[in-house]
């Protein structure tokens, strides 16, 4: 790996980092927990510019280390964070794989999936299925919050594509 993929991708995931914190400190969607997925505008990004493994990386780091930070890790909150976003990542691969959906599609795509990976860690890590209830309220918000992230992920992308081209 060059030094200036490596440099930008630190890069990347701090600001996954930063983006996942802030937005835990404002809840505004009326689920315990429940965030828009900001931080998946990065995992969208990295999925575009690199690839599926470099996004999945960056995903998995991103997680562990904002349960680290927020002292939650191994806790249920880390658990389901992490089965939402691998759910989200993988499901995004897959779509962006098959060229059928645009970067705004994939990004709706990973938000569902995001919402499904983390009702069925909760059914499993809290022991009920009545977690299962909150399922159709995330995946109402999840639909505008995929279009959202993916507006944003393709605008940072056109102009990551713009700068590259300027410096090569």
């Amino acid at each position: 790996m060059n030094i200036r993929k490596m440099t930008l991708l630190a890069n990347l995931l701090a600001i996954a980092i930063v983006l996942n914190i802030i937005e835990s400190a404002f809840p505004i969607i009326p689920v315990p927990g429940a965030k828009l997925g900001f931080a998946n505008i990065v995992t969208l990004v990295v999925l575009y510019i690199y690839s599926f493994k470099d996004s999945s990386i960056l995903t998995i780091l991103r997680v562990l280390l904002v349960a680290l930070l927020s002292g939650k890790l191994l806790g249920p909150v880390f658990y389901m964070s992490l089965a939402g976003a691998l759910a989200a990542t993988v499901a995004m691969g897959l779509m962006k794989k098959t060229n059928f959906f645009g970067m705004i599609g994939v990004s709706v795509i990973g938000s569902i999936f995001h919402c499904i990976g983390q009702i069925v860690a909760g059914i499993f890590v809290i022991g009920s299925t009545a977690i299962i209830w909150y399922l159709p309220i995330m995946l109402f918000l999840s639909i505008p919050s995929g279009v959202l992230t993916g507006i944003i992920a393709k605008r940072f992308v056109a102009t990551w594509q713009t700068w590259h081209n300027e410096i090569s």
